[in-house]
């Protein structure tokens, strides 16, 4: 008896440890990636991402933790398109094991307007380009999961009916923005994927990638094109600092219509929590400023909020102080 109760034990050990039918380890750059792999695989999967929500990862600077977590990957998703420049030299210092995968396979890039040669890297941001990420993941997914292959299709076929869907619902709601107010101003030029597919023109006070600062002639040029379009709203977005956006509506006499996500999605409370979710709540946002005047809150609105809340909780524990001292004085 004791016997079987040791065996017993013993394998509930194992199962617990994960050495026994431990699922694939899937490591994405960027956490867009690891929300597409995750529907993708479901249960059938560990996900991770190297980049945290909310980081850059134009600008990101990987950590000694970051290389354990690729070493131990067996699958290492990447956008490519010089997008995350740094993972590469990741994945050789880390030793790992893993198969690494640009998930952009057929996808045809945007060429850069600045640097010959360059791309943009912002696929996803065209849902039907979503559809062939889908489908480079899951075909790799299938390749290191065999066994599980069918689960995996099925998988992808409910995911690729969602993004259809998604596909459509932009485009109905772009179509609804008067078309001389269809102009997208942003932080950064992230979508122009968007704009091609959906049809909105864009204009971004910084390039593709966020590694370089903005110049005066990307403030004058952005500026113009507020003048010359009568656009009553620009955009900040998730990833990079509001200031200078904040600053070019406030010269202009604009308004901020809200927050977009580009190069993550957002956290688990926020409407971007999800590669579908970003997509939807970009679109909602942009027309909603753009054909009807309703802005969106932001980070700037928390910000004032966080502000004010300290401030009034200052002047609340002086009022206290003043009366405490008060009363002792005159007893």
């Amino acid at each position: 008896m004791k016997r079987v109760i040791l065996i017993v034990v013993c394998g509930l050990m194992v199962i617990s440890t994960g050495l026994c039918g431990q699922l694939p380890k899937v490591v994405a750059s960027a956490s867009i990636f690891e929300d597409m792999a995750a529907h993708l695989g479901k249960e059938l999967i560990e996900t991770a991402s190297v980049v945290p929500i909310g980081g850059d990862p134009h600008v990101y600077e990987p950590t000694p933790s970051d290389a354990v977590l690729v070493a131990n990957a067996d699958l290492i998703l990447v956008n490519g398109l010089t997008f995350e420049g740094w993972i590469n030299e990741l994945a050789e210092n880390s030793g790992t094991n893993g198969r690494l995968v640009v998930i952009t396979e057929g996808i045809k890039p945007i060429a850069s307007e600045q640097y010959k040669g360059a791309t943009d890297p912002h696929a996803w941001m065209d849902a039907q380009n979503g559809i062939i990420y889908a489908q480079n993941i899951s075909r790799a997914l299938q390749e290191t999961d065999p066994d599980n292959k069918e689960k995996y299709k099925q998988y992808l076929s409910d995911y690729i009916d969602q993004l259809k869907e998604l596909d459509r619902y932009i485009q109905q709601e772009i179509s609804s923005i008067p078309e001389q107010q269809r102009v997208l101003i942003t932080s950064h030029d992230a979508f122009a994927y968007y704009g091609q597919r959906y049809g909105i023109k864009l204009s971004a006070i910084m390039g593709i990638s966020t590694d370089a600062e903005a110049q005066t002639s990307d403030i004058i040029r952005v500026t113009e094109t507020i003048k010359k379009t009568g656009v009553p709203s620009i955009f900040i977005e998730s990833t990079i600092n509001p200031k200078l956006v904040q600053q070019i509506a406030k010269d202009n006499n604009v308004k901020i219509g809200g927050e977009l996500f580009a190069d993550s999605i957002g956290d688990e409370e926020s409407e971007g929590h999800g590669y579908i979710e970003m997509l939807r709540h970009n679109t909602d946002v942009i027309v909603g400023a753009l054909a009807r005047n309703e802005l969106s809150s932001t980070k700037l609105d928390q910000d004032d909020g966080s502000s004010n809340l300290l401030l009034y909780s200052i002047l609340g524990l002086c009022m206290i102080g003043s009366l405490v001292y008060l009363v002792f004085k005159f007893r």
